[in-house]
């Protein structure tokens, strides 16, 4: 059997595997790949990134930055990878890390809106609120219907005291999911401190009432 089918061979497996959710033995699969003498940097790159993904599913979140890390010495260029790292510094508060990850997989590949609202995510839970409104504000260049971007960065806007701006992007938020109740909450709580009582009590109490119809929802099912 040549090395080419070999490769082949490996691949199969380790997707086979990975769809019918065997996750160790497409891990076995995909080192058997990385080991082979025949395995090329790029191919390499490719398995460690796949490596990566399958121990984050099985919670091995050691492994899984072992992995990713691994994936960029083969393949410096890899922004699938310092996304992948970044997410995982996220999930691990180890926000100063992510930004620096986000910052190498966004300079490498910059038309992630998802990669931008988070990287604002970071600088916001950093107390960045300037940083978390330009990133914020590159997801929304990229999608301008991107939600969770014009939310969060509504709520920046309210810590950095641009209550206008802020306004504007709950109102916009709230235009796209009339059922957004914390943004109902937060547009509420910005008319209180604006002196707007009306306003304030009005959107206080429809966030009250769409808080428990989810709660209501998620106890039935």
């Amino acid at each position: 059997m040549s090395n080419e089918t070999e490769l082949s061979n490996l691949m199969v497996s380790a997707y086979t595997h990975q769809k019918n959710n065997d996750l160790s033995l497409a891990i076995q699969a995909w080192n058997e790949l990385i080991n082979h003498t025949s395995a090329d940097e790029t191919l390499k790159a490719n398995a460690y990134l796949s490596l990566g993904n399958l121990h984050q599913l099985q919670g091995n979140d050691d492994l899984a930055i072992e992995s990713m890390s691994s994936a960029i010495k083969a393949n410096p260029n890899s922004a699938e990878a310092y996304f992948c790292l970044a997410y995982l510094e996220q999930e691990k508060e180890n926000f100063d890390s992510a930004i620096e990850y986000f910052e190498k997989a966004i300079t490498l590949k910059n038309t992630d809106s998802g990669a931008f609202n988070n990287l604002g995510n970071c600088y916001d839970r950093l107390e960045r609120s300037e940083e978390a409104i330009g990133a914020y504000s590159q997801a929304i260049s990229l999608d301008g219907n991107y939600i969770a971007a014009i939310y969060n960065r509504g709520n920046a806007y309210i810590k950095s005291a641009k209550d206008d701006l802020a306004l504007n992007d709950l109102n916009k938020a709230i235009e796209l999911d009339a059922n957004f109740y914390q943004a109902y909450y937060n547009r509420g709580t910005l008319h209180k401190r604006l002196g707007n009582a009306v306003q304030s009590e009005q959107d206080l109490t429809k966030a009250k009432t769409l808080a428990q119809q989810e709660l209501e929802t998620k106890t039935q099912h």
